[in-house]
């Protein structure tokens, strides 16, 4: 798609493609560092942030799509390279102290047990559910959560 295409807005409400791919990197960056800190400490309890807030902030609407495209490419590589060395045992470590009521995509009710790969599983859940908005082509995969 081009920059025009791109930019879009369906609405004045509405995201266009590039801020909708921006929010993207906003929640790349913000799960980054949830899956570092889930790997130093026993629960699962992060912020949040204000999404339309940080898309607005981030300049997305007028910024190069191909600027946002390589960095949603680059922080998705740096997080790829971090979950390679998670060990299993961290990934799959239970608790039930947890906000993914808050923050999730996929709402977990509160002191459900839960652990890091369900934070991981949501995290490209809703990734691919934007991308999805994104390339009208594009076939969304049926990630189920496999605890």
């Amino acid at each position: 798609m081009n920059d025009a295409e791109m930019s879009i807005k369906p609405s004045p409400e509405k995201w266009s493609k590039k801020e909708i791919l921006g929010h993207l990197i906003d929640s790349a960056y913000n799960n980054h560092l949830r899956f570092m800190r889930a790997t130093e400490k026993p629960d699962l309890i992060f912020p949040g942030y204000d999404q339309p807030k940080w898309v607005r902030r981030n300049n997305y609407q007028n910024r190069p799509t191909s600027e946002i495209i390589s960095t949603w490419e680059i922080v998705n590589n740096h997080i790829y390279e971090l979950m390679k060395g998670i060990p299993e045992e961290v990934m799959n470590r239970k608790t039930t102290r947890h906000n993914f009521d808050l923050i999730c995509m996929h709402f977990l009710e509160r002191e459900k047990p839960t652990s890091l790969s369900y934070l991981v599983w949501d995290y490209l859940d809703h990734m691919e559910h934007h991308i999805a908005q994104i390339l009208p082509n594009y076939q969304k995969r049926n990630l189920a959560f496999q605890a």
